[in-house]
């Protein structure tokens, strides 16, 4: 089951579930539980393709990164002839789903531009001489998606094409940022070309970073533009704003404290002192607040189906992640062979 889960990157599978839930739920018209469930396996569909092409092309890669080795197709437990037919079967699934939700032309528009910009990334993303440019484009295909769910229901308003903002610039932090400095060492053994390398980050040994100022700037202006985004989402469409207009004082506070718990994690993070083993648990709990942080101004946007609906899909798959499976083998919970 822990192979399945890595083969399908269930446990960030929420992460791209709540993105068209968002935009249906903040798009005019009703959203129906059809439309959540096919959202929901267009969802799945459109996971499936982006993850398991990645690991396509960063598979030689992959095989030389220590925290790699236990996923299937860096083990060979899934051939690569395997993975592409994966791949391949998503794009008729994400058309015959388009179909079946009554999607108009924007619709298939903005579905295939989250297809065609995630492909291009997938190509690009490690070799492109202006890393940032390719997160840009990786951060629109995500954001296309979320205009996707919109578009499924209704007509995008001023709240979604906020998310869909958020959404790029929160790309443009994670995958730039983030997921740079996860992989950093072995990113720059090998030639790959990301911002964090194209900021100036070095690795040295043993196990440690070294992380220029305009790395640290860089990182802290897109969590400064985030946490400007994220209060202005609720309101957008209310400017000028009347005193009976403005975020209630619950979730305002709610969302200073998420903000600050961002600032932190972000922070803790690009300490100098810090090791790789200390630094990517505080990654993740970057990349989560800063989700946490966008849900938290949609739900009170959303019906009581779309809000429980982005509640489960955000958190369900993350008690799949490999840190809490190894908790509770670790306790006694749950037996697996450690051989095969």
């Amino acid at each position: 089951m822990r192979d399945w889960f890595r083969f399908g990157h269930v446990a960030i599978w929420g992460y791209t579930a709540v993105l068209p839930l968002i935009g249906a739920g903040t798009a005019t018209g009703s959203v129906t539980g059809w439309q959540v469930a096919g959202l929901l396996g267009t969802a799945v569909a459109y996971h499936l393709y982006a993850y398991l092409l990645n690991d396509l092309i960063d598979l030689p890669l992959d095989k030389t990164q220590p925290s790699r080795q236990n996923y299937p197709l860096v083990s060979g437990l899934v051939t690569v002839r395997q993975g592409r037919v994966w791949v391949a079967v998503q794009l008729p699934i994400l058309l015959i789903l388009w179909l079946l939700l009554g999607g108009n032309g924007w619709a298939l528009l903005c579905l295939a531009w989250a297809v065609g910009g995630m492909t291009l990334y997938n190509f690009v993303g490690k070799r492109s001489p202006l890393p940032p440019l390719t997160d840009l484009v990786q951060g629109s295909s995500w954001a296309a998606f979320l205009l996707f769910g919109a578009l499924v229901v209704g007509q995008p308003t001023p709240q979604t094409w906020v998310a869909a903002g958020f959404i790029i610039v929160y790309i443009l932090l994670v995958n730039g940022v983030n997921s740079s400095l996860r992989d950093l060492a072995n990113d720059f053994t090998f030639g790959a070309r990301t911002t964090a390398i194209w900021l100036g980050a070095r690795p040295f040994p043993p196990d440690q970073f070294t992380i220029p100022n305009r790395l640290r700037i860089y990182a802290y202006f897109w969590q400064f533009v985030l946490g400007m985004l994220a209060p202005f989402l609720p309101v957008v469409d209310k400017f000028p704003l009347s005193s009976d207009e403005n975020v209630s004082l619950w979730l305002r506070l709610l969302m200073i404290m998420i903000a600050t718990q961002c600032y932190v994690s972000l922070w803790q993070s690009m300490r100098q002192s810090y090791t790789n083993s200390q630094r990517m648990p505080l990654h993740m709990l970057n990349n989560i607040w800063n989700l946490v942080l966008l849900v938290t101004a949609v739900l009170p946007l959303t019906n009581p189906l779309t809000r429980w609906a982005i509640i489960l899909a955000f958190t369900l798959p993350l008690l799949t992640a490999d840190w809490l499976a190894d908790k509770w083998f670790s306790h006694g919970l749950t037996r697996i062979p450690t051989e095969q």
